[in-house]
């Protein structure tokens, strides 16, 4: 990596984004199981795809970790609300930490485009197409 940011602050900023990407499969698994209503059948579903996806990202996430020579150690920090949600709430719920992903994203690429290292930078050009797949997907179903 030439220019911007090193080695070890890819790897921080990576760890970072691996923990949000942990903490949102917990919360997918979370939401999926207090889903109520007419909508619980089609809503969690779409919570399980969404959990399935995560637990991918995280698993790439961890790869570029070790790829720059790191280790996977995120910190997750994640507290459970005791409620159930309707199915409309669980999709906005949902919207909520699939935007706090693509803003990760969005900041790991500002972060490391033209650093040289094309491998990362296409890895987060990637993640960003794929997480603002994932908010419009879910505001297309909340009809916003």
């Amino acid at each position: 990596m030439s220019s911007g940011i090193t080695r070890d602050e890819a790897i921080e900023r990576l760890n970072g984004l691996l923990a949000e990407e942990m903490e949102a499969s917990m919360r997918y698994l979370h939401l999926a199981m207090m889903v109520q209503g007419l909508d619980r059948l089609v809503v969690q579903k779409v919570l399980q795809d969404n959990l399935e996806e995560t637990l991918e990202h995280s698993e790439q996430v961890a790869e570029k970790i070790l790829q720059l020579g790191g280790n996977p150690a995120p910190k997750i920090r994640i507290d459970f609300e005791e409620r159930r949600y309707s199915g409309k709430e669980a999709l906005q719920e949902a919207l909520l930490f699939e935007q706090a992903a693509l803003d990760g994203y969005r900041d790991l690429l500002e972060q490391v485009d033209g650093c040289g290292d094309v491998i990362l930078e296409e890895f987060a050009r990637q993640q960003v197409s794929v997480e603002s797949e994932h908010v419009s997907e879910l505001k297309m179903l909340l009809g916003e």
